[in-house]
């Protein structure tokens, strides 16, 4: 009975370790097969991204057959054809034209080439809207030689955050008090769809328009009532220090404003 007791015990002991082997191999065999389906970027991922991304700017053609989309990372070109072409690239930093009121975007991928022009000026597009700015693209699709002019309209996109009321906090990073203007802070009321203003100036009404590109914003045509105010009042402060303002900056519910010199207002969300 002994050698049977002997034979049992190691065949048991055997296909103990093959057993053991064999989850060996399945779990070394695991790595080899994750690395098999690392994530890569995928048109539904670059897409995603592009869904994701809020435009600063938007152009059309003349004729409804393109889009033009410029978001912070990427630029988007869309041709209205039988097959409705989309064509991604990278955004690049524009270059400025000798006139200011002109900006060129280059940008080129391995599917095509684009030059886009957009200069400010008045521009009626094909629902007959007038537009601040024309837009002048050329194109040329990698393997053709030939490269397409395309004309159309655009403008920029407010920044939708700064659609709100904003109550001042500082002046030059100074807090301001009550007592240093009539009867309340400062107030802004922003509409981003329509690109104006309204508020409180710490002694007249005030209202006007803005203009913003991505982190850039103006406030022009200030226009004020003209009530008396009293001279220890800062509304002249104020409305100089809103004047001078050219960047913005959003967080923890505040508006930072600025400019390449120094900070000039700081608002408090209040809605």
């Amino acid at each position: 009975m002994k050698p049977l007791k002997h034979t049992i015990l190691a065949i048991f002991i055997i296909s103990v370790f093959s057993c053991g082997e064999t989850k060996k191999e399945v779990t070394l065999s695991t790595p080899n097969n994750i690395k098999l389906v690392d994530p890569v970027i995928t048109p539904t991922a670059i897409q995603t991204t592009q869904q994701n991304a809020k435009p600063f700017f938007k152009a059309s053609g003349l004729t409804n057959n393109w889009i033009l989309e410029l978001t912070e990372d990427i630029i988007t070109f869309s041709i209205k054809t039988e097959d409705y072409k989309d064509f991604t690239f990278p955004l690049s930093q524009p270059a400025l034209a000798a006139d200011a009121n002109i900006k060129v975007y280059t940008s080129k991928t391995e599917m095509a080439d684009i030059n886009i022009k957009i200069a400010m000026e008045d521009c009626a597009d094909a629902d007959a809207k007038t537009n601040p700015y024309t837009v002048s693209i050329d194109f040329k699709e990698t393997g053709n030689s030939k490269t397409i002019a395309y004309q159309g309209c655009g403008e920029y996109i407010t920044n939708y955050r700064l659609h709100d009321i904003w109550v001042l906090e500082t002046i030059a990073n100074d807090t301001v008090k009550v007592d240093q203007f009539v009867k309340e802070l400062p107030n802004l009321e922003i509409n981003s769809s329509t690109n104006t203003f309204m508020g409180y100036a710490g002694c007249n009404t005030m209202n006007g328009t803005i203009f913003s590109e991505q982190s850039k914003i103006r406030f022009t045509k200030i226009v004020t009532t003209r009530k008396m105010c009293v001279q220890a009042n800062n509304e002249a402060q104020f409305i100089k220090a809103l004047e001078r303002s050219t960047q913005f900056k959003i967080e923890n519910n505040r508006l930072y404003l600025s400019n390449p010199d120094d900070a000039t207002l700081t608002f408090k969300k209040v809605d």
